[in-house]
């Protein structure tokens, strides 16, 4: 994978009303095919698999509703399941979206 584009950390609601969750998302510069990388890492005991799309709302309007682009369409979101295993998220339409794990972006 190349060098990061982008780097941030995000705070995303939970079950719970006084925990928050957060991740760490890294924007990788667009593949061949055409789709953007983004690799999002939890940073708190939540499962982020949990929560996909709260955390996809919150990237789309935090990062890229500023440059017109929706990540809906255009990116290809690996959640980090453990040391070697992601799960690869691609939305089909605003609410649909398949997942497969993989072991490497």
């Amino acid at each position: 994978m190349n060098q990061a584009l982008f780097e941030r950390d995000l705070l995303y609601p939970t079950e719970r009303e006084f925990e928050i969750g957060s991740v760490h998302i890294t924007v990788f510069q667009p593949g061949k095919d055409g789709g953007i990388p983004i690799l999002i890492e939890a940073k708190t005991d939540h499962n982020p698999i949990d929560y996909i799309p709260e955390i996809v709302n919150l990237i789309q309007a935090d990062v890229f509703d500023r440059i017109r682009i929706d990540i809906r369409k255009s990116g290809i979101l690996y959640f980090k399941a453990d040391q070697n295993r992601y799960h690869k998220v691609r939305y089909q339409d605003e609410n649909q979206y398949s997942s497969e794990i993989v072991d490497e972006l």
